[in-house]
């Protein structure tokens, strides 16, 4: 069976999730293994659909700790660029380039924390939705045992 199809149905249950919500979701996801395939295939498409969704749950969650992507680097170059800003705000020739490359670090910085906070916010919806089909999967893999 291929990986593909098997990522589409989830993507078509993330994206009809976001829309509709999640029992509709959760109803045309079944419908369209039901339709899809038969029998085996049908035991052997959610096992496999389950088997991703907690791939992805997995590796989201690693990308959830923003000191593990390149959010990181840009907070260490930001807190280099701030230090030398610093000692140029100290320096009577170049404090008033000191005083506004500090300031765009500190505009950089708020940017970095929305980023942050959006990030974390998306990735979590998306753990939880992968979640969501786990369980619908194992439910309906009870129904045919």
């Amino acid at each position: 069976m291929d990986t593909t199809v098997i990522d589409e149905a989830i993507d078509k249950y993330v994206n009809e999730r976001m829309k509709t919500g999640k029992k509709s979701a959760a109803d045309r996801f079944i419908s369209y293994a039901y339709l899809r395939y038969a029998g085996d295939e049908l035991a052997e498409f959610l096992k496999k659909v389950r088997g991703l969704s907690r791939y992805y749950v997995d590796f989201l969650t690693l990308m959830e700790n923003p000191f593990k992507g390149p959010e990181l680097a840009w907070f260490a170059s930001m807190i280099t660029v701030g230090v030398v800003s610093c000692y140029m705000m100290g320096n009577e020739d170049t404090r008033i380039a000191g005083i506004f490359v500090f300031s765009g670090t500190l505009v950089h910085a708020l940017s970095l924390l929305r980023m942050v906070a959006k990030k974390w916010r998306e990735i979590g919806v998306m753990i939880a939705i992968y979640r969501e089909i786990i369980e619908i999967v194992e439910r309906e893999a009870k129904t045919l045992a």
